[in-house]
């Protein structure tokens, strides 16, 4: 049997490998301009990140949100400001996933 502090580790194990798949698929998502899609993804990372402990992580996930809210987002281009709030979130996810599995 495990104990509670197992069995919490391990979902949020599970949490973590999800950040991975899930910022792939938004890597993705940015280059195939499906903003959408990509809005999708990111508020349930918030959700998540909120839901597991992490609220920093939450918070610049929502601030880049804020930026794809207010941004007139096109199939053609990417204007400067997504794309840097882009950047910057997909920085501080692998820096995340970085520090989550330090082996």
């Amino acid at each position: 049997m495990f104990s509670t502090e197992e069995i919490q580790q391990r979902v949020k194990n599970q949490y973590i490998e999800r950040v991975g798949s899930r910022l792939r698929k938004m890597r993705k998502l940015m280059m195939d301009r499906d903003w959408a899609t990509l809005k999708n993804e990111a508020h349930q990372l918030a959700e998540g990140a909120q839901n597991f402990g992490y609220p920093n992580l939450a918070t610049e996930v929502q601030s880049a949100l804020q930026v794809l809210e207010k941004q007139t987002l096109s199939r053609t281009a990417i204007d400067q400001p997504t794309k840097l709030a882009l950047e910057s979130l997909f920085k501080r996810l692998d820096r995340f996933l970085v520090d989550q599995n330090p082996s």
